[in-house]
Order: C-alpha cells, then structure tokens, then sequence
C-alpha cells in the first residue's frame, strides 16, 4: 500500500515552494552577484518581491494550475474535464482556470489562503519559511488525502518550474 499524505499539506508545500524558488530564480537572475548573501536579506528580499510583484499571481496560476489540476483529478480525466468546463462558458478566465483546477471551493479557499500567506512573508522579507512557519499552514482536512510519491512529484516539479520561470523573468 501506498504511504498517503493530506491534500493540505501538499498545497501548503506547493505554494511555499512555488513562492521560495520563483524569489530565488529571480534573485539569481537580477543580483549582481548572487553569491553575495546580503541579497538574501529581508530589505533586498523585499525590494525583488516588490519590483517583479505582478509576475507572481501571473507565473502562479500557469505553474500552480498544473499542480493542482493533478491533485485533483485522475490524470486521464483532466484533458477531458477541462474541455467540458471551457465548452460551457466561453469566457473562461485564468482565474476560472484555477478554480477548476482546485476542484472545489474548500480547496480553492485553502489555496487562496496559502497564497497570502506566503507573500505576506515574502513582503515582509521572508525568503524561506522556518520549519515553524511552514507547519502553521491553512488545514482543510475535507480535501481529501493523496498518495506521497506523487505529491512528491508534483512539488518537486513546481520547483524546478518556478526556479526556471523566474530566472527567465530577465529575458524577458
């Protein structure tokens, strides 16, 4: 039998990860030298937050969408399910989008929670959550339970996701 895991922890682990590894792609894109500790600090932390604040509702939403789409449907189903949810409102926003990656307003709301959360400590200069502020995470016990290997993969990817899009916030 698989090992589970809650659906809320993985959603804090997602959002917490998407928000470490997009600051630290766009730090390491845009610091004159990223070896160079005092852009960790909180005061430059801040200032990269506040100068790129749009690209990350913007990135979020593309990265998170996979991740929580996968959380929340069988992986076969969610081409389908996507179509069915686009074909009956043509004007389907990206925040439409991701409610329906979320699956339910419960989830939804968790995430929407966790996303403050976390840039909240972003603007206050927290670059990477302590162990205590990574367990005061949102709780939802009704969005279910996963399996642990493939939450797993899903924040490992919306890591490596991340890290690359915000690297590439330069390029752009």
């Amino acid at each position: 039998m698989t090992d589970r895991i809650e659906k809320d922890k993985v959603l804090a682990a997602v959002v917490r990860t998407f928000f470490k590894y997009f600051t630290l792609g766009i730090i390491e894109a845009y610091a004159d030298d990223p070896n160079d500790m005092s852009v960790y600090e909180p005061k430059s932390v801040k200032q990269f937050v506040v100068k790129h604040f749009e690209k990350y509702s913007q990135t979020f939403n593309e990265e998170a969408f996979y991740a929580f789409s996968r959380m929340n449907y069988l992986e076969e189903d969610v081409e389908e399910e996507l179509q069915k949810f686009i074909s009956s409102d043509s004007q389907t926003s990206i925040m439409d989008l991701m409610r329906f990656a979320c699956r339910t307003d419960e989830f939804y709301s968790t995430m929407v929670s966790e996303y403050k959360r976390n840039m909240e400590l972003l603007l206050c200069g927290v670059f990477s959550a302590t162990p205590e502020q990574a367990s005061m995470y949102t709780r939802c016990g009704s969005i279910g339970n996963m399996a642990q290997d493939y939450a797993e993969t899903i924040i490992n990817r919306i890591a490596n996701m991340a890290y690359e899009k915000g690297k590439n916030i330069k390029e752009k």
